[in-house]
């Protein structure tokens, strides 16, 4: 046999060795692939499952934080509104603020003014106390001058009325003397029970309680409060006062009973009026 028939039979044993062990290798290494091919398709089954499961939880997650984030959209529209409400009510705070501001100094002007003028105020008070003071002390001068001119004037006519009676008193006395003079005793007896008397003793005090006019006569007749208890008689002679320093006039005495008594009115000074109330005393000066 040639040698290179021998070298081919050779490869061809080497190959064929090689070939078996290939094919050995191959179906060993086929069923292994198969086995991991199997394997591996369960395991990707698995993860597809897995991962739908993954996808259908991200999914309900991605809700839920779709939801959180619409809620929180829509709170951060309620935040934005609630901020710009707020600006909007800052911004009328400050324009108020800025008013009251505007208030307060307004005021802390008036307050200075009205400190001012309070305090004129109390000057024109202090001056018009002075002045009232100054009046008042006038005023209690000129009081206590009219005072004492009143007194000076009610003892001038005091005297006036003493001098007017004591003139009168001097006149009846003439008429009598000239009625004695003429030697008539009955035209003497005759005249001295109509001649009014004044009456003797203690000061008598009463009041005139009626006043009226006699139409037959035109006299003044006046009715008073005192009588025979009181030593009131017929024709006595009685002076009428109002107060203590106006002299009216006189009285005279013509009906008399226990607690009143009437007269006529005598005499009346100018200028003056007879009325209920005035009073009536028994004597003049002292």
């Amino acid at each position: 046999m040639h040698i290179l028939t021998k070298v081919f039979v050779l490869f061809a044993s080497v190959l064929s060795i090689v070939m078996a062990a290939l094919a050995i290798s191959y179906s060993v290494n086929a069923d292994r692939i198969t086995a991991d091919y199997r394997d591996s398709r369960a395991v990707a089954t698995t993860a597809i499952a897995d991962l739908a499961a993954v996808k259908a939880a991200h999914g309900q997650e991605g809700a839920a934080l779709q939801e959180d984030l619409d809620g929180l959209q829509n709170e951060l529209a309620s935040r934005d509104a609630d901020t710009r409400r707020l600006e909007a009510s800052n911004s009328e705070l400050r324009i108020a603020l800025r008013q009251a501001e505007a208030g307060r100094e307004s005021i802390t002007s008036k307050i200075a003014q009205l400190g001012v003028t309070t305090e004129t105020q109390a000057r024109i008070i202090d001056e018009y106390k002075s002045e009232m003071n100054r009046l008042r002390e006038a005023e209690l001068s000129w009081r206590n001058d009219k005072i004492d001119l009143e007194k000076s004037l009610s003892d001038l006519e005091s005297q006036v009325i003493v001098y007017e009676q004591v003139k009168r008193a001097l006149i009846e006395q003439i008429a009598e003397l000239q009625g004695a003079s003429t030697g008539s005793s009955i035209g003497s007896t005759a005249s001295s029970p109509t001649t009014p008397r004044e009456i003797a003793g203690p000061l008598i005090r009463g009041t005139i309680d009626e006043v009226r006019n006699d139409p037959a006569s035109g006299d003044t007749i006046v009715k008073i409060n005192l009588g025979s208890s009181d030593r009131i008689s017929e024709n006595s002679r009685l002076y009428i006062h109002r107060g203590n320093n106006v002299y009216l006039g006189e009285l005279v005495i013509f009906k008399v009973d226990l607690n009143h008594a009437i007269g006529r009115v005598a005499y009346v000074a100018k200028d003056q009026l007879i009325r209920a109330g005035d009073q009536v005393m028994s004597k003049i000066g002292g």
